[in-house]
């Protein structure tokens, strides 16, 4: 893929972590709490979750430091 930031190719990749909880988002500066995290609010469905690691395919550009995936965050 190529970056669309500065057009140089990116590296394909995953993304992983320990799995005990979800990958989650929240737009501003508060990171998710716990009552959104119970009710799913800013879960990222990119994530593959095993039982105890989870995976996302994305791309990153060194050059940059830009990562991009594709997902959708529940609301």
């Amino acid at each position: 893929m190529i970056c669309p930031f500065c057009g140089k190719e990116m590296q394909q990749g995953i993304l992983s972590g320990d799995g005990r909880s979800n990958v989650t988002f929240k737009p501003g500066e508060k990171k998710t709490g716990g009552f959104d995290r119970l009710l799913g609010i800013g879960k990222i469905t990119a994530a593959r979750h095993g039982l105890t690691t989870f995976t996302i395919d994305a791309d990153y550009c060194p050059y940059c430091k830009k990562m991009i995936f594709d997902t959708e965050i529940k609301e």
